[in-house]
């Protein structure tokens, strides 16, 4: 399979992942407008307040979040510093891209690591407003956020580096998707 191929691999994956993604950041962020719209319409109209839509928003704005985290990171939006980047042309911005990449997958990797035990250590405590769900579950959109940051920052890296593309035009392409 030659570059070109993979490449074209490569971005089907990352397209039908961030759509999927998406899909599920939009769909949470529905749920929450619909809660909290809820919980305002009962409070106020007939005097009866929904205790789980303050909590259970939160825990959903977590998820949406950190997943949308690494949408972000897919189309290059995250805070960064550019001048540095565009300093460097042809091999030397494959070589920081590498270097870039290898530091941030350390750190989401670390994330990973610890956010499983942090949820893990959560999996004992239940919420009584929110259904007496585990506190597993909203802790856990640390490191699935992280898990999947990793992979879109992976995955876009290696696609540039196929495509020989910079980053500016990998933006400008999953942007359009």
């Amino acid at each position: 399979m030659g570059n070109q191929q993979t490449a074209r691999v490569l971005r089907r994956v990352d397209a039908a992942l961030a759509r999927t993604v998406q899909a599920l950041t939009v769909l949470l962020l529905g749920i929450i407008i619909l809660t909290v719209s809820i919980s305002v319409i009962t409070r106020w109209l007939i005097f009866y307040p929904l205790n789980f839509a303050d909590p259970l928003s939160k825990y959903l704005l977590m998820w949406v979040s950190f997943l949308g985290a690494g949408l972000v990171f897919r189309t290059g939006e995250h805070i960064a510093v550019d001048m540095l980047k565009n300093k460097f042309k042809g091999r030397s911005e494959r070589v920081l891209l590498v270097l870039l990449d290898v530091l941030t997958s350390i750190f989401l990797a670390a994330v990973i690591y610890y956010g499983f035990q942090f949820a893990w250590k959560g999996r004992t405590s239940h919420d009584p407003f929110v259904f007496g769900i585990s506190m597993m579950i909203p802790y856990l959109s640390v490191p699935v956020g992280a898990l999947y940051a990793l992979i879109q920052v992976n995955l876009t890296t290696f696609i540039q580096l196929l495509d020989g593309e910079s980053a500016r035009e990998t933006r400008e392409r999953s942007a359009a998707i």
